[in-house]
């Protein structure tokens, strides 16, 4: 896994990097929620392929709410498959696949059909 600010999707936002403590609004998360889809689509595919996962076009994205401060996104790539995208305040991005969240005991990422 790897943590990287928010290159893609700071293009789409051009949001400056904001700290909010636990509980508190993410300014940054919700920036992505008022993207028009196909913004929000090609931010997410961007996060996911900068975090060197395999993402031949995203398909589905839904917003699971908030983890922490964190925005949780699920995303399904196909091929690739279904992806967990959590959105720091500060504009940082964590990607990891569905299938790894219940051993890393974070929420899991529940079903987008």
């Amino acid at each position: 896994m790897r943590v990287w600010t928010a290159s893609a999707i700071g293009l789409f936002l051009a949001a400056p990097a904001l700290a909010a403590p636990v509980g508190q609004a993410n300014p940054f998360n919700a920036k992505l929620l008022q993207l028009r889809p196909a913004d929000r689509q090609g931010a997410l595919d961007r996060a996911i392929v900068d975090d060197g996962q395999r993402c031949g076009r995203l398909t589905q994205s839904a917003y699971r709410g908030p983890y922490g401060n964190l925005g949780m996104w699920v995303a399904r790539c196909k091929p690739g498959g279904d992806y967990a995208v959590f959105v720091g305040p500060d504009g940082s991005v964590q990607v990891r696949p569905c299938a790894d969240l219940k051993g890393l005991k974070l929420p899991e990422c529940g079903k987008l059909d």
